[in-house]
């Protein structure tokens, strides 16, 4: 009886959790880099869609999944976004640290894979539609080697 009871417990504590986290998304989408690198004149464009139901602000966070081959401690991404006005874009050079001053990789891993998340802060949606967010890197590299996506999460 005690072990069903636990299991009981354990299966609704893993079922709200797992509908809390999901209640939050809005939008949540990653785009591969090809093998060769990501290269510095191609944009990734997210086309994101919102609805009259979602709240008016939200929370953007650009993610970012490197490998081995990185070369670099920092990430230097150019993002652009129309989310507050539909036609008027707001482009920033946004900083992300990769590792850290003694070489150490920061953010999650599984295995050689890493994911790290800038927080792009909170914005006002205005109404429904199509927005659109375009990100480049902002290295110097032609090419550059070693990132394998890059992904967009909008949260309530």
């Amino acid at each position: 009886m005690k072990v069903l009871l636990k299991s009981s417990i354990l299966l609704l504590l893993a079922s709200w959790l797992t509908t809390a986290c999901v209640e939050h998304t809005v939008y949540h989408t990653y785009q591969s880099i090809p093998n060769e690198g990501w290269d510095k004149h191609d944009t990734l464009t997210f086309v994101i869609p919102i609805t009259d139901s979602l709240p008016t602000t939200l929370q953007v966070t650009a993610e970012v999944r490197s490998g081995n081959k990185y070369p670099y401690q920092n990430l230097f991404i150019v993002v652009s976004h129309n989310l507050q006005d539909s036609t008027t874009f707001e482009t920033d050079t946004l900083a992300l640290s990769l590792a850290d001053n003694e070489g150490n990789w920061k953010g999650s891993a599984w295995g050689s894979l890493r994911q790290s998340s800038l927080p792009l802060g909170k914005v006002s949606i205005k109404g429904s539609g199509n927005y659109l967010f375009k990100v480049s890197h902002g290295m110097k590299d032609e090419v550059l080697p070693g990132i394998r996506d890059v992904g967009v999460y909008l949260s309530k």
